[in-house]
């Protein structure tokens, strides 16, 4: 195979490379447009202990970072944890290829994590099987495209995904948005959220 055949072979593969991406990310909300990939956020200030004691304290794992959107829910590292909106009532419907963009926020049991505040945080079975935290009855993901602690990068993505807020509302979602388990706050301290 001569250096021009190599070539156009890899330069096909990553076009459909990133043809499937985008054809995922659109199938699970996502949006092409360059505002929804650009990173907003400030450095998250974790609040738990380091990622080496989360094995240790269940508690760990989950912190509250600081970001341009408000203090939002995060995994022990600092990477942004998101709500669904068509997960109302609980039920994970993130799966199979949206998955692979939007990862479940998954622990190891089926009772919530020593430590966490359980009229906040709650266990669902994702369809995998598995075990994914939820917030305020939000089940949580991680977003692919949030690379580093404090990237925001799927906030609003497809008008579905958003923050979770430590009182496990969704950070800006529309006000007609709500999960049956959805923790009330007062107003004065929600407003901060945009909702």
């Amino acid at each position: 195979m001569n250096s021009t055949t190599f070539n156009t072979r890899s330069n096909i593969r990553r076009v459909a490379l990133a043809t499937g991406i985008t054809i995922v990310l659109a199938a699970c909300g996502g949006s092409d447009s360059a505002d929804d990939t650009e990173a907003s956020a400030e450095p998250v200030e974790v609040v738990a202990e380091s990622a080496d004691d989360a094995a240790t304290d269940d508690a760990s794992v989950v912190a509250t970072g600081s970001t341009a959107e408000g203090d939002i829910l995060t995994d022990a590292a600092g990477l942004s944890l998101y709500g669904f909106t068509p997960d109302v009532g609980g039920t994970p419907t993130c799966t199979d290829a949206c998955a692979d963009a939007w990862p479940p926020f998954t622990v190891d049991s089926d009772e919530v994590p020593a430590g966490l505040d359980a009229s906040v945080f709650s266990v669902v079975t994702h369809p995998d099987g598995s075990n994914q935290l939820a917030a305020g009855g939000w089940p949580l993901y991680y977003f692919a495209g949030d690379a580093a602690a404090g990237d925001i990068n799927g906030q609003g993505s497809g008008g579905n995904w958003f923050l979770a807020a430590p009182n496990g509302a969704l950070v800006g979602a529309p006000d007609d948005v709500s999960s049956e388990a959805i923790v009330q706050q007062d107003t004065a301290e929600t407003s901060g959220y945009g909702y």
